[in-house]
Parts: C-alpha cells; structure tokens; sequence
C-alpha cells in the first residue's frame, strides 16, 4: 500500500478544513492506493472477506471498490485506487481482513527484477526508486487536489534527476498549479533536479506566434487543450474570433460540467492569452444547460 487517503490523517491536504467543517469526526469513508498498479489492487479487493465488493452510501456492511472499474475508463481516479465505506462491524475483524487480503498480493519490485509504473514496463534501477518516491509524494500533496479539480497527473518519466508529469483530464486542474507541483516535489524528493508536466505524450507542434489568430487558436486547441479533455469524453470547439476575442463551445462531456469554469478560466485561457498577447478575453457562449451527460455533473461533486 502506498498512501491512505483520509481528511482525519494530519497528512491530507484538506485536513486543516476538514477539521474545521466536519464535527464529532471524520466520517467512515477512506481510500487508499495500492503499489502495483490496478493488477494488485483488484486482486486486494477480490481477497477481502469480510467487506463487501459493491458501491453504495447507505447499507450497514463494510465495502470496499475499485472506483476506476466503476467510473469507466474515462475516470481521472488512479487505477491503484481503492474506495473504503467503513459500517458497523467490528474495527479490528475489518483490519485483519484487509491485512490479509494484502499480504496475499505479491510484494513491489525490488532492485534487478521487473516492474510496472503506470502503465510502463522496465527493469527495476535507481531511477524506479526515484519515480516511487515521486509518486509517494505526489499521492501525499498533489493528487486528492487534482482529482477533486477534475484532473489526473502521473509520472511519464523520468531520466537524469528530470521528472516529466503527464496530465489529463481539465487544462485547469494542473495548469494553475504546475508551478507548486514542481515546488512540492522538490521539496520532497531532493534528487529530482526539474519537473515538467505535459499534456500530451511528445511536444506539442510549434505554433507561429503571427498570422491568422482563429488558425492558431485552432491549432492549440487540437493540439494541446483537446487531446487533454478528451480523458472525460470532452471537446472544445472554436466558434470564432473577433477584435482578440476567442468564443468556445464546450461539448460532450464538457458542456454542462461543473468544472467547465474552472476548465475555461483557469486552464484554457490562461493557456491561450500566455501563447498569443493578442487576445483580450476568452468568452465560453456554451449551452451548458442542454448538456444531458457532463463528465462531471453537479450530483457528482
């Protein structure tokens, strides 16, 4: 197991408010990811026998899920992760029953044998110990802010002390905070010498800085903005420019999702005034009203 994800653990980043908001405790639902990746944490919760493998908030038994399989796989959570609601049975028959479930799975790679991160298959070497330590601490400060954003970060790469970060889901999830990404991770990982976060695997086409300004709007928008949403079956389309205003419809997942401001204002337009100093304002003229499945309906914040 790599992290426990809990606001009652001084470790959350939203312990502090937590604290504050939430009187006589801090309820009985938890998460925790699993080392090994989505192979190792369905094994975990197929292992189990005393929580139940199902998804509800309103039963007395124990359960215990794997969201991601749940959610589909436009899902931003981590495929390591596990869901936990904690009910009525007895705390200490609910430990040993999620002890043995995963002293049953086999143990992380060790240095000279074979592993998986994310998705990437190598050998073990200093650089694997390096991306753990990265992706413990990116559990630990990173990860719960971005997902409750609408986005997921995850190590691409690394090589020669560089990380490169590869984000999905809302430009605006990770964009604003790409900056304090790189700060905590330094912080907390000392031989990392930069971070880079992308948000498509390779660099994105270089655009030209003059000509057609709707051309060049267009083109990062293909390149770079929906390649990212597309992970919440997202699309923004440009509608036009006038006089530096760039108008945009949000469309599939996007149109009606409640972090469609958050998408717009902090992440595109951020990227797109940084890019082109032409542009006064980006303008989002989407129905959002007629949007009949948002990635991220308002029940589901």
């Amino acid at each position: 197991m790599t992290s426990v994800l809990y606001p009652g653990l001084p470790s959350h980043p939203g312990h502090a408010i937590a604290a504050r908001q939430m009187a006589g405790g801090f309820g009985g639902m938890l998460s925790i990811r699993i080392a090994g990746g989505e192979e190792q944490a369905m094994a975990v919760a197929a292992a189990v026998q005393i929580f139940k493998r199902a998804t509800s908030l309103g039963g007395v038994e124990s359960l215990i899920e794997a969201r991601r399989s749940v959610e589909g796989p436009s899902s931003s959570v981590p495929a390591d992760l596990l869901r936990l609601s904690i009910v009525l049975e007895a705390p200490e028959d609910l430990i040993a029953d999620l002890e043995g479930a995963l002293a049953a799975i086999p143990r992380p790679a060790t240095v000279g044998s074979s592993w998986t991160v994310e998705g990437v298959t190598g050998t073990a070497t200093a650089d694997s110990d390096l991306t753990a330590a990265v992706k413990a601490a990116l559990d630990r400060s990173v990860t719960p802010t971005i997902i409750a954003r609408g986005g997921a970060v995850r190590v691409a790469d690394v090589a020669d002390g560089v990380v490169t970060l590869r984000a999905t889901g809302s430009p605006g999830a990770t964009l604003p905070a790409a900056e304090a990404i790189e700060a905590l991770v330094r912080a907390a990982v000392p031989k990392v010498a930069g971070v880079r976060v992308v948000w498509q695997d390779g660099e994105p086409a270089p655009v030209s800085a003059t000509g057609d300004l709707a051309e060049r709007v267009r083109r990062v928008l293909e390149d770079e903005v929906n390649p990212a949403v597309a992970a919440h079956r997202g699309h923004v389309a440009l509608v036009g420019v006038l006089d530096g205003r760039v108008q945009l419809r949000l469309e599939g997942g996007c149109q009606g999702c409640s972090l469609a401001e958050v998408t717009v204002r902090q992440g595109i337009e951020r990227l797109l005034r940084a890019r082109f100093g032409e542009i006064v304002a980006v303008v989002d003229v989407t129905d959002h009203e007629a949007g009949s499945n948002p990635f991220y309906a308002p029940e589901k914040r």
